[in-house]
């Protein structure tokens, strides 16, 4: 993928992690739903982790094109 596809990923997800908040704030009414609302959660911010490490190592890859 290139950079703006990462970045464009990034704020989507972005996105859904600040409804995921909302909605754990103010919408949940049982255990359950904080368990799957903390799963989706922890995968959210695993995968923008993820897309994080990958930008950055795109990043130093065409530093490293740009100097040769």
């Amino acid at each position: 993928y290139d950079i703006d596809t990462i970045r464009a990923m990034k704020q989507m997800i972005n996105k859904k992690i600040e409804d995921l908040k909302d909605y754990m704030i103010l919408g949940i009414d049982t255990i359950e739903e904080l368990q799957y609302a903390r799963g989706k959660y922890n995968a959210f911010s695993e995968l923008l982790q993820d897309l994080t490490d990958l930008q950055k190592k795109e990043d130093n890859i065409y530093d490293i094109e740009r100097k040769t």
